[in-house]
């Protein structure tokens, strides 16, 4: 029998409520796992206004003038990243826009690797793709006057 895992946090605290955490569907015993908690990121409910509030993280983490001010905005940035990945674009957006999201998401890993070594020349340069990337995925966004009159 196939077993499912509770998600959400209310689920979990009515069934630890009830007696029933960690069974499974067929009633047998899984071992203890610990209290689900709230995501770290809630999902955008305005895609306009968090991409509009990472371009201003983007452009602070660029002017910062050292290690820990960039860390902050590329931890801000980060989050942000991962609030819109939550977000459901078109259907027939949704995997470029997704596939764009995660490619930003990988390279502010590797922003965040070059801060660890307290490398802020190196952490600018390896941000900057990120600009590279944000224009390559925004003409994904708009139509072109073409497609507007002619249609995809």
């Amino acid at each position: 029998m196939k077993r499912v895992q509770w998600v959400s946090a209310g689920f979990g605290l009515i069934l630890g409520c009830a007696g029933l955490a960690g069974t499974a569907w067929a009633g047998t015993p899984q071992a203890a796992e610990p209290a689900a908690t709230a995501p770290a990121v809630a999902v955008t409910t305005d895609i306009e206004a968090t991409m509009k509030q990472m371009g201003y993280t983007f452009k602070q983490a660029m002017q910062a003038a050292d290690v820990a001010s960039m860390h902050q905005q590329v931890n801000a940035l980060t989050d942000l990243v991962a609030s819109a990945q939550l977000y459901q674009f078109t259907p027939q957006k949704q995997q470029v826009f997704q596939q764009g999201l995660a490619k930003v998401a990988s390279q502010l890993s590797l922003v965040q690797a070059q801060l660890a070594k307290n490398d802020l020349a190196g952490a600018k340069q390896a941000l900057a793709e990120v600009d590279s990337l944000k224009k390559q995925y925004h003409k994904e966004r708009s139509p072109s006057l073409w497609q507007l009159i002619f249609g995809s």
